[in-house]
């Protein structure tokens, strides 16, 4: 390669549209480095254009193929790439898969551990995990990045939209409403609060929900106050819902996730958020103490914390004193942004 050579970085799935804000982020940062030619692996193939040469293939959720078809082309593509002696990045995002893969899977899993140059992480307890053992030498740790600009301005009037009183504070859920979510914990946490929380509050829970009949199952659960947009939330209209909302929650599951960027959207819009002390959260909070965090063992156990965790982000922001919380989330994510761990990030897509 020539010195003014640009680095050609293969992002899988993509990175080419705002589907991931995350993917669409990084690659502008590589490429606003002046080093890097970033592209879509999805992209190219649907252009009928060569996958196979580029530089540095970047891999993010591709151990969870669905079928057998999907399998063997994914396999395929590992093999191709390892024996062409191309530079691998693979992105952990979650301990597992959220959603039940087939058990074959496993095999793509330990391809990328073996064949991948570069094993990316976002949060430090990730270290820990069992499937690490025998790899920590490929391992970096470089933090999810910021949301800044990510989503345009938005006067779409919210409590019009689901008519919600005025003088009534949002509790927003914003995402894929799935059940490792655990969003009918959050309904029973909501009814079982004090009556500042449940009384004076509304729940908006919003996203696209699969499967379809976990809809049903979570609007038969709930009672007052607690209002359902079962879509998904398009870039143009997200800005309202953040900004519209009194605090954000997720109350993830241990089993799948690692890593929240929605708590991460939050943080960049000055928002304080309530969830699980998942991986990245312990080390936002660590920094910044700057969320509403709680820890669970049981799914009972769970509904309890979640809700005294519901009744102390209500009580400050009926007392204001949440804003010394927004003000910490907002400054530990000007501290993380993209820019600010951009050497790190450059390091990773480097050749050896």
């Amino acid at each position: 390669m020539s010195k003014n050579e640009k680095i050609k970085v293969c992002f899988y799935p993509t990175c080419k549209n705002g589907t991931n804000h995350f993917l669409k982020n990084l690659a502008c940062l590589l490429e606003e480095s002046g080093d890097f030619r970033c592209c879509g692996f999805l992209d190219r193939t649907k252009a009928h254009e060569s996958v196979f040469d580029q530089d540095v293939y970047h891999f993010n959720w591709f151990d969870q193929s669905e079928n057998w078809p999907s399998f063997f082309y994914r396999l395929w593509i590992l093999l191709r790439l390892h024996f062409g002696r191309k530079r691998i990045v693979w992105t952990i995002h979650n301990a597992v898969p959220h959603r039940k893969v087939p058990w074959y899977n496993c095999i793509l899993r330990k391809l990328l551990l073996r064949y991948s140059d570069v094993i990316h992480i976002m949060s430090e307890g990730t270290r820990e995990l069992p499937l690490l053992k025998g790899f920590q030498r490929k391992v970096r740790m470089v933090p999810h990045g910021d949301y800044f600009g990510s989503y345009p301005h938005s006067d779409l009037d919210i409590r019009k939209r689901h008519q919600i009183p005025e003088g009534r504070p949002v509790i927003l859920f914003l995402g894929a409403v799935q059940p490792y979510k655990n969003v009918d914990i959050l309904i029973k946490a909501f009814e079982q609060a004090n009556a500042k929380v449940a009384d004076r509050f509304c729940l908006l829970i919003c996203g696209k929900v699969t499967p379809e009949n976990y809809l049903q199952e979570l609007q038969s659960a709930s009672a007052r106050n607690v209002f359902f947009y079962p879509q998904f939330v398009p870039d143009e209209e997200m800005d309202a819902y953040i900004r519209s909302s009194a605090f954000m929650v997720a109350p993830y599951s241990y089993r799948s996730a690692l890593n929240s960027g929605t708590v991460l959207l939050a943080c960049s819009y000055g928002k304080t958020m309530v969830t699980p002390d998942i991986m990245n959260v312990r080390d936002i909070q660590e920094e910044s103490k700057g969320l509403y965090v709680y820890h669970y063992d049981s799914g009972s156990e769970h509904v309890e914390r979640l809700t005294c965790a519901l009744e102390a982000a209500a009580a400050d922001y009926e007392s204001g004193k949440i804003a010394d919380r927004e003000e910490r989330c907002r400054m530990y994510m000007e501290g993380h942004s993209w820019k600010s761990h951009k050497a790190q990030w450059l390091q990773i897509f480097l050749p050896l």
